[in-house]
């Protein structure tokens, strides 16, 4: 891990960013104006624990691991379907 702690502030960005999403996308998927994930981005918000559950849901993880003081690897979501070769 580098010298940056990783936080729950951090994921989120580091999250959105991996899945190709836009602040403006996030937000419409949870139903908040796009300023407010900035504002959680820069650690000026402190979400409730309703917004936190629903960008873990949005982003594809627990809300266990948005928390977590431990790292943890980033998954490309097409590596884990089965491919076609493997459903023969």
């Amino acid at each position: 891990m580098s010298s940056k702690q990783v936080n729950f502030y951090n994921r989120v960005k580091m999250l959105r960013v991996e899945r190709g999403l836009s602040r403006q996308q996030l937000a419409e998927l949870i139903n908040v104006h796009p300023q407010t994930i900035g504002y959680i981005e820069r650690q000026q918000f402190n979400p409730t624990i309703e917004l936190a559950l629903n960008l873990s849901k949005a982003l594809g993880v627990g809300l266990d691991a948005m928390f977590s003081a431990e790292p943890f690897e980033l998954v490309d979501e097409a590596a884990l379907r089965p491919s076609a070769k493997t459903n023969k």
